[in-house]
């Protein structure tokens, strides 16, 4: 058992004495570098916790320190420490650095046996000791100046510098076929304190020129937090809300510009009648939802009689009084004349078996008529909405309305078939003629009636609104 006592205390003593000397020397001397980065620098240090990784732990203990390396090449020009109390100095600050990181200091002289290898030598690499006589060996500008330089978290350019470092390695190889592994030691460094933007001690840098493991949690894009992500989800969803909105608002404005441009030219009639013809005949003005109610919104059961020109109801107004409503079918540009000079005979117009005028209505009927004034005017271009008019030729787009008004017309037999319709539309055959202006759809022409002679002898022109007079 003494004997096992004996034989385990010998690496103690061993270190010990190493460790002494190393601390020692670093006495009467300073390291030139701060090793500071040690501690802060997201490297992978599960490698130099497992009994079994001397190995790698040593080449990840020789990545790390080389940052310190390239750093003070990049501040110096100088690629090695000046002297061996410096080297010894840094290395005794190393395994300080490692051991606050509860990282066995032992493995800095188990991996660095001989601090002299990190000073400098003009035989460890073709004679270079400082940037100067990097130049003077591989020249101002190298394949490293342009592939090493920029972000090292793209593989790419990673990849390019790494392949650019074995072509300036090669280059010193063939000067000196011995110092291939110094001089590839020394490539790494230059790449890493002289070319990078960043500097060796960046991370991703490191993490390329030197081979430097970094822990997982590096090589992951930090994850923004919740109240982050919250204000993101919520700022898109608001701006989205925005959009919405606006395009909805943008919809109801234009339906209602529309819908007064439609509607301007039979107000224009309204309000000139209203003001010359009701005054002198004495009549009511009513407006059509008090007809409706009235005749029970034209119901066949009030249904009267039936003339050329329009059809009469009988109705019950809201203060009770028996009326009898002719609605009227105007069906030629000459419609507003004849019903305003119907409603004017009629008010002065006094006998027994004539029924005296109670008062009258104009309404305007739907938007077809609109767009087929606007088609037989020359006009087509104003039927399409402003957003895409210019999405076409003209002559094109004007093709699609006049199409479009042909196969919405009420009468059927005025309706071009598909195949026809198709080859309006491709331009090959000519579109004709509008026909006359279509009949209201509340026309009775379009409802069953029950004298179907009458109704079918009863031929009737095309119409954009209804007058109803009574």
């Amino acid at each position: 058992m003494g004997r096992n006592l004996l034989f385990s205390s010998f690496p103690c003593l061993f270190f010990f004495l190493a460790v002494s000397t190393i601390h020692l020397v670093s006495a009467t001397s300073s390291c030139p570098v701060d090793l500071s980065y040690v501690q802060t620098v997201p490297w992978d240090t599960s490698l130099c916790r497992q009994p079994d990784g001397l190995e790698h732990c040593c080449q990840t203990l020789l990545s790390v320190f080389g940052m310190g390396l390239a750093q003070h090449l990049r501040e110096t020009s100088m690629f090695q420490f000046p002297n061996s109390n410096a080297s010894s100095a840094c290395l005794s600050d190393f395994q300080a650095k490692l051991a606050t990181m509860s990282i066995d200091p032992s493995l800095v002289p188990y991996c660095f046996k001989d601090p002299a290898q990190f000073v400098t030598n003009t035989s460890s690499c073709v004679g270079i000791v400082t940037t100067q006589d990097w130049i003077e060996k591989v020249g101002p500008i190298t394949p490293l100046n342009t592939a090493c330089r920029g972000d090292f978290s793209e593989l790419t350019r990673c990849s390019s510098c790494l392949d650019a470092g074995q072509k300036i390695n090669s280059q010193l190889s063939s000067i000196d076929p011995n110092a291939t592994s110094k001089c590839f030691y020394y490539t790494c460094l230059y790449a890493a304190g002289i070319v990078s933007e960043h500097g060796p001690l960046d991370a991703t840098t490191a993490a390329c020129t030197l081979a430097l493991p970094l822990a997982n949690s590096a090589t992951k894009k930090p994850a923004k937090s919740r109240d982050e992500l919250l204000k993101l989800v919520f700022g898109l969803l608001g701006a989205l809300i925005g959009v919405l909105l606006a395009f909805g608002l943008i919809t109801m404005y234009r339906k209602w510009d529309r819908k007064r441009k439609v509607n301007a030219s039979h107000e224009r009639f309204v309000s000139g009648f209203r003001a010359s013809m009701l005054p002198n005949s004495g009549a009511k003005w009513f407006h059509i939802s008090e007809l409706e109610r009235a005749t029970k919104g034209f119901s066949q059961t009030n249904f009267l009689g039936q003339g050329a020109y329009g059809v009469v109801y009988k109705g019950t107004l809201s203060d009770g009084a028996l009326v009898a409503v002719k609605q009227m079918h105007d069906l030629d540009s000459q419609g507003d004349e004849d019903f305003s000079n119907e409603v004017e005979i009629i008010g002065k117009i006094r006998h027994r078996n004539l029924l005296s005028l109670r008062g009258c209505c104009v309404t305007s009927d739907n938007s077809k008529d609109w767009a087929w004034t606007l088609a037989k005017s020359g006009k087509s271009q104003e039927i399409l909405d402003e957003s895409i008019r210019d999405q076409g030729p003209k002559g094109v787009m004007e093709r699609f309305v006049l199409v479009g008004i042909l196969c919405a017309h009420v009468m059927v037999a005025f309706r071009p078939t598909i195949a026809d319709a198709l080859k309006m539309l491709e331009g090959d055959i000519d579109i004709p003629r509008l026909p006359e202006r279509p009949l209201p759809l509340g026309h009775e022409s379009f409802r069953p009636s029950w004298n179907e002679s009458s109704y079918a002898t009863e031929r009737s022109r095309t119409s954009s609104s209804s007058r109803r007079a009574m």
